[in-house]
């Protein structure tokens, strides 16, 4: 990879899932756990680098990839699976997939990149879906994103949608949540000192790993997608400490896997930035140009 952060975050998660599969072994979670989690890191490592050598994330594609998500994430919240009056999942064959943790980041990546009515609408329906759901570890993610994102590239869209968010954080606050913890995904960053100290500390450890590669950085380097990524799993990791929320990448949950690498292919160094802008007007340039050599070689011949 020719962009360091990508390469640094893709091997953090990597061993991040190491020793999240490790954990679920050395805890006695069910074998099925293990695969499900050894196969989201596959995949999603697959996907990782298809998509980032693959795929020209041009500013019409990321609004259209924003709207979408929203828009499933949406549904999500009004068709998907309940549990205790939770909202979160859809069920693809025996699978239980919290679409929130797979397209929540991109997102919030999205929107760091491209600001225009669009975006911003995108992601107000997104806040208002983890809301509904109601979901207060997504709600608290997309609204320190949005409030970076307003910080660093401030405008009257990047305003009204930190707005909204932060209000739609404020409501998941009021609202009653009450899912029960869930063994091997809820807690595990306590809990995992019940077997031993190392174990406890190594998930720590692979905590730590998700939110670091931003520290090698030099603030001349970063953008502001770097923050919203870093922020996004920050946001994630702290709830799972605080609460009964799943701990990303090293809890059982493929979603927050796969979310994880499919995010950072969205995260572009500024050099990339400026070479993934639209062409614009193309042809009236070229004919130009054109022009202009014709009558140069006029000149000269004069």
């Amino acid at each position: 990879m020719k962009d360091r952060f990508a390469l640094l975050s893709t091997v953090s998660g990597l061993i991040a899932c190491l020793i999240g599969l490790a954990y679920l072994n050395l805890a006695g979670a069910p074998l099925t756990m293990i695969l499900v989690n050894g196969g989201a890191m596959i995949i999603g490592l697959l996907l990782a680098f298809t998509i980032r050598f693959s795929l020209r994330t041009t500013e019409s594609f990321l609004t259209i990839l924003t709207v979408v998500c929203s828009l499933i994430l949406f549904a999500t919240a009004i068709f998907g699976y309940a549990i205790s009056d939770a909202r979160r999942w859809i069920l693809i064959g025996p699978f239980f997939v919290q679409t929130s943790s797979i397209l929540l980041p991109l997102v919030a990546i999205s929107f760091a990149r491209v600001q225009n009515p669009w975006t911003t609408l995108a992601v107000i329906v997104a806040a208002l879906a983890m809301a509904a759901q109601p979901d207060r570890a997504m709600a608290g993610m997309l609204c320190l994103a949005t409030l970076v994102v307003g910080w660093m590239r401030a405008s009257k869209w990047t305003a009204g949608a930190a707005v909204i968010c932060t209000m739609t954080f404020a409501a998941t606050l009021l609202l009653p949540d009450n899912l029960t913890a869930v063994p091997y995904v809820d807690h595990i960053i306590w809990t995992a000192f019940e077997i031993n100290l190392v174990v406890g500390l190594a998930l720590w450890f692979g905590c730590l790993l998700i939110v670091s590669p931003i520290v090698f950085l030099s603030k001349s380097e970063r953008t502001t997608g770097h923050y919203v990524f870093t922020s996004c799993w920050f946001v994630l990791i702290t709830a799972a400490a605080m609460g009964a929320y799943p701990t990303p990448l090293i809890g059982y949950g493929s979603s927050a896997i796969i979310g994880y690498f499919l995010s950072l292919t969205l995260v572009r160094t500024k050099h990339e930035l400026s070479a993934t802008k639209e062409p614009k007007n193309l042809g009236g340039t070229e004919k130009k140009d054109s022009q202009f050599k014709v009558s140069k070689m006029s000149a000269v011949g004069v």
